[in-house]
């Protein structure tokens, strides 16, 4: 059965309601805690160093958490949801401090780490990092690999265009042997190309349905498609109560929970599923932290059964 993951509020400045500018750490607790709970299959946390000051106005606010401190953050006080970048810009780092970073995320939760990798698309990031922004793509794919090579070997070489190393040893290596599950974003063919030759499934956050059917359109019936792994996943966006306007808009009326709701979740999710998505982001924006708890609570126990999505045991 399909599962489906939480992009949770707070740590992301979209449409941003007051409660969630002004939340607190327990308050992100509270929500990791209880998505873990109702059986939610991960919790995802995005990745962005700065933004530029022109771009306060499409956002509103500059505060995105670092994702390996706040997935740990959540690691600790949760049992069995999955952890997932959502997605790590590996080109803006090293690709050992990246392995050493995510294998120790995977290694101290017991084996809960999904590496989402992403190429971002600012280049004032890229330049404060001092990367070549237009061949992030390459960088990206070769860190990837620079990563699977430390994480999958006691004793790891490696020589690639942008990383190259011999005879070294990172430890502690992932729980998840010989690498945790990898997730590439983007919402481009690119990205479900980089996602079929280097990952186990393709997470395309933020891009409207039809956009992603037309992607999948076209590398449908292609070599690269017919040798997916019979595994593969396709993450799909789930907004079933309103969602968050795109960046620089005001956010959308807030639907309740409810009969409706969940009926109109049911449809969206048959239609994901005849599109070839596998699994969903589900994001549920909600007016105050008390009625966003309703809303998770709901989504597991009410939407998600009628939608015949897989709770985690």
């Amino acid at each position: 059965m399909p599962a489906f993951g939480l992009f949770p509020p707070i740590l992301y400045p979209i449409s941003l309601r007051d409660w969630e500018a002004d939340a607190t750490p327990e308050d992100l607790l509270g929500i990791a805690r209880r998505a873990d709970e109702l059986g939610y299959a991960f919790i995802a946390c995005g990745d962005h160093g700065a933004l530029a000051v022109d771009e306060l106005r499409i956002y509103g606010r500059a505060r995105f958490y670092d994702p390996v401190a706040t997935l740990g953050f959540f690691a600790a006080a949760t049992r069995r949801i999955g952890l997932v970048t959502l997605v790590y810009q590996a080109h803006l780092r090293s690709p050992l401090i990246a392995a050493k970073e995510l294998a120790t995320l995977d290694h101290l939760s017991g084996g809960r780490l999904i590496a989402g990798f992403g190429v971002g698309s600012r280049r004032h990031e890229a330049d404060a990092a001092g990367v070549d922004f237009d061949r992030r793509g390459a960088i990206v794919d070769d860190h990837i690999k620079a990563m699977e090579a430390l994480w999958g070997n006691e004793v790891a070489s490696y020589h690639g265009e942008f990383a190259r190393f011999e005879d070294l040893i990172c430890e502690p290596r992932p729980k998840q042997l010989p690498r945790p599950p990898i997730w590439i974003g983007g919402n481009r063919l690119v990205g479900l190309r980089r996602a079929l030759r280097l990952g186990d499934g393709w997470a395309p956050f933020g891009a409207h349905r039809d956009a992603i059917a037309d992607v999948l359109g076209k590398v449908r019936g292609t070599p690269e498609w017919e040798s997916r792994p019979g595994d593969f996943r396709i993450i799909a966006p789930l907004a079933p109560l309103g969602g968050r306007a795109p960046r620089g808009q005001p956010a959308p009326p807030f639907e309740a929970p409810g009969d409706a709701a969940a009926e109109r979740t049911a449809a969206l999710v048959a239609d994901w599923l005849a599109l070839g998505a596998t699994d969903f982001i589900v994001d549920l924006p909600a007016p105050s932290l008390a009625e966003f708890h309703e809303a998770l609570a709901w989504f597991a126990e009410v939407a998600a059964p009628q939608a015949g999505l897989s709770i985690l045991d």
